[in-house]
Parts: structure tokens; C-alpha cells; sequence
């Protein structure tokens, strides 16, 4: 059983690479490259750090296909600088349980900048850049008595990862993004052991056809693999109070639903992501400006 939690865990949940991480990437299945951006935009593409305006703190998470064993946890805040843009920090935990023990704990800390290259009336064009520093602990094996208590420890492996990000947009209607992960090639682990970690492409486009719908394509596809995903979502405003998200994704096919809830300067906001195989995820997070 530890065997097989700690595979699940590394194989298919693994926090380096993420694209659902969030709740708006949740209900809009990972659809959002070209959105417009938020604190959050350094996990999904940090060129939408430049939209942000105000200071802005963001938390939230879930279980991964609602399994207790497998607690997922994102943190963001942004701070716009006068003259150098917006410098946002991020943090992601990822945790393997089994029971009371903790088999595998993956963690990402990151810190990123967003700014414009060119910014008038009509257009725009923004550039991010992300640093993640990942850390992999493991816990004890069982170990003869089968509780641990004479286990051996198996350590931590870490590395470093950088992101890039670009969005193109024309006349607040049409916005093109385009993200890069692990542009680097980082991986974790030396000799025989060493294992490049994910490198992933995202390219699409957001269009406005009003002020309070926005619609989103995208693709998504892992360097080295031909396979690739198409997403489609969209965020519609109710009213000040309340938006609507959803998103499709083809191969695999997954579905997304969620919504956003604002008060003042707090948001609250509900993600919902299936699965072709595992159980639906939930997820909730919670917003604060100033």
C-alpha cells in the first residue's frame, strides 16, 4: 500500500507540474494561459503579473480526487513596484498520507516578476518570469517491526526550475498567451537516479466579445511527447458579486465548474475538476486585496 501511494503521488500528482493547481485553473480545466491575470498568474503564466494593480494575497486547495491521503496547498501574493513591475511570490505543497504518517511531501517555492515591454492605448505586451526552487522529502520505510520506528530515512532531493511567460493583447478584446514550465531542464536526482522533471508548453487565446464574458482556448502539450490537449473555458460576470467558470479538455476528456464570490476587497471562490478514471477534486480558495 505505501508502495503504491507513494507511485500515485509521484507519478501522477507530482506539485512541479500542476496545471490544475488553482481553483480558477480547476473549474477552467488549465484553460486560462492567456487569461487576465491575478497573484495566481505565477503558477499558470507570470506576463499576467503585469495586469495586477493592487496588492493581492491568495490561498486556497483541496484533496486530489478527494482521497484524505492526498491534501493539496497553494499560496500567492503579489506586490506591484514602481518603474520594475509586479514581484510575486508563490508556494505549493503536495503531501502523501498514510494515516498518521506523512510517506512523501512535495513542495515548491517560487518567486516571479511580471512587466510590460509595451504598454499604449491599444496594446499591450507583457513578459514573466518564474524561479522555483522544489524539494522532495521522503519519510521512513516501515522497517521491521512495520510502524516506522526503526526505518530508514530516504532524505530530500531538490532543484531549480524556471518559467516564461508571454500575453499579447489588442484593444482589451483579444489577448494571446504563451507559457513555458521548466524551461531549464531541472531535474531531481543524480547519476543513474537523475529524472528530469516535466517540461510543458501552453499556447492560446482569451477573447472578450463583451465586457462581462470572457472566452479562452488553449493547448497544452509536454516537450519530448506528441500527445496534446485541447482546453476550452470561460468566466462570464453575473453581476459584481458573483462569477461563473467552466472549462472542457479533450485527451484526456475532464470537465471543470467553479465560481468566484467577491466581497469588498475578498473573494471566495469554489473549483470543481473530474477525471476519466479517479474521483472528482474540490477545491477552495480565498482572496484579499488592497
Amino acid at each position: 500500500k505505501i508502495t503504491l501511494l507513494l507511485f500515485a503521488s509521484f507519478i501522477y500528482t507530482q506539485v512541479s507540474d500542476n496545471s490544475y493547481l488553482t481553483t480558477e485553473s480547476s473549474a477552467m480545466v488549465g484553460s486560462n494561459v492567456a487569461g487576465f491575470g491575478s497573484s495566481n498568474s505565477i503558477f499558470n503564466n507570470p506576463a499576467g503579473l503585469s495586469d495586477v494593480e493592487d496588492i493581492q494575497f491568495s490561498t486556497g486547495g483541496g484533496n486530489l480526487y478527494g482521497f484524505s491521503w492526498l491534501p493539496s496547498y497553494y499560496f500567492s501574493t503579489n506586490t506591484p513596484l514602481p518603474f520594475l513591475g509586479n514581484i510575486s511570490f508563490g508556494f505549493q505543497q503536495l503531501k502523501t498520507k498514510s494515516g498518521s504518517a506523512t510517506l512523501s511531501t512535495e513542495q515548491t517555492l517560487s518567486m516571479g516578476h511580471g512587466f510590460n515591454l509595451q504598454k499604449d492605448k491599444n496594446s499591450q505586451l507583457s513578459f514573466g518570469v518564474v524561479a522555483n526552487y522544489i524539494q522532495w522529502d521522503l519519510g521512513q520505510s516501515a522497517g521491521m517491526n512495520g510502524d516506522g520506528t526503526d526505518g530508514l530515512n530516504f532524505g530530500s532531493l531538490n532543484t531549480v526550475t524556471i518559467d516564461l511567460g508571454f500575453i499579447a493583447s489588442l484593444r482589451h478584446k483579444y489577448r494571446c498567451g504563451v507559457y513555458i514550465k521548466n524551461m531549464n531542464s531541472g531535474a531531481i536526482g543524480t547519476g543513474m537516479t537523475r529524472t528530469v522533471l516535466p517540461r510543458r508548453l501552453n499556447a492560446g487565446v482569451t477573447y472578450l466579445p463583451i465586457s462581462t464574458l470572457s472566452t479562452s482556448i488553449s493547448m497544452e502539450r509536454l516537450l519530448g511527447d506528441n500527445d496534446i490537449q485541447i482546453k476550452g473555458g470561460l468566466q462570464y460576470s453575473l453581476n459584481s458579486m458573483i462569477n461563473l467558470m467552466m472549462g472542457v479538455q479533450a485527451n484526456p476528456n475532464r470537465f471543470g465548474i467553479g465560481a468566484k464570490f467577491k466581497f469588498i476587497n475578498q473573494t471566495l471562490t469554489y473549483g470543481l475538476l473530474t477525471h476519466p478514471v479517479l474521483p472528482i477534486t474540490h477545491q477552495l480558495g480565498l482572496g484579499l486585496s488592497f
